[in-house]
């Protein structure tokens, strides 16, 4: 085995193993609050790293003004897409959009806290170490698809089904992954899952909870293909939206390869 097999070998064990460390998060078994397992899994990656001899910054995990930008942009983006579905919901079912009465700031705002906590815990567990170790060692779309997978079977562990956990949550893993890509990033992947979890809930669920503002409120049981449509409108807006990331991405590699060119 020359040294370059070597490292992809090494690389793909410590991806394995640090799964396998943070597996009881990941697969439900400890029922910790997001708080505990946001501190956990960034415990575990640090002493990864640490192993690694790499300092946080590998995954803009460094404590920086530059990855509160991220975080914040990666939200701001976040909220387009799926205001961008909320948009295209409305124009294209028949249901009447209206301000929720039972909506309470005070849960929405707890609630985006609880996101922010818990969704950061699952993007460093699987759009962090395991991750970029993974792309090092198989490349990008096998990471990707392996990551998805993954991330699908998390779903499924904390009571999605299959059929829903099969569409959402993998290209959400997509879109992540690629997030964490462009930006080399955990931050900016951890922005955009948040936004498009918490503006889900304040602009999508029907019935609505306390945390929903403003939503469209069906005189009856969604059909079945009204949920497809929906559900359609999703899927093409994040397709369009991950092509659109992976051209930036292809375009800043090629950029790095010129002349001249640092990459950034």
């Amino acid at each position: 085995m020359n040294s370059h097999e070597g490292f992809r070998s090494t690389s793909v064990c410590r991806a394995l193993l640090f799964l396998t460390v943070s597996s009881p998060l990941w697969l439900g078994f400890t029922g910790a609050t997001p708080m505990v397992m946001f501190a956990i899994a960034v415990g575990v990656t640090l002493l990864f790293l640490r192993w690694d001899s790499r300092p946080p910054a590998e995954l803009g995990l460094d404590l920086s003004w530059r990855r509160t930008g991220e975080l914040i942009a990666g939200f701001g983006g976040g909220a387009l897409l799926i205001g961008s579905v909320a948009l295209g919901t409305w124009f294209l079912l028949p249901f009447p959009w209206t301000v929720n009465r039972g909506f309470e700031p005070a849960v929405a705002a707890w609630s985006l806290l609880w996101l922010l906590l818990g969704n950061a815990a699952e993007e460093l567990i699987f759009r962090g170490y395991s991750f970029e170790r993974l792309i090092v060692a198989i490349g990008v779309w096998k990471a990707q698809l392996f990551t998805a997978l993954l991330f699908a079977v998390f779903h499924v562990m904390n009571g999605w089904p299959w059929q829903m956990a099969l569409v959402g949550p993998i290209l959400g893993s997509i879109l992540f992954g690629l997030v964490f890509i462009r930006w080399r990033s955990v931050p900016a992947a951890v922005g955009v899952h948040v936004a498009g979890n918490w503006v889900r809930d304040l602009l999508l669920i029907d019935p609505p909870t306390a945390s929903t503002a403003f939503a469209p409120l069906a005189p009856r049981p969604w059909t079945i293909g009204e949920q497809i449509s929906a559900m359609a409108i999703f899927v093409v807006l994040v397709v369009l939206v991950c092509c659109g990331l992976w051209l930036s991405v292809r375009s800043r590699s090629a950029r790095s390869l010129e002349p001249g060119v640092t990459p950034g």
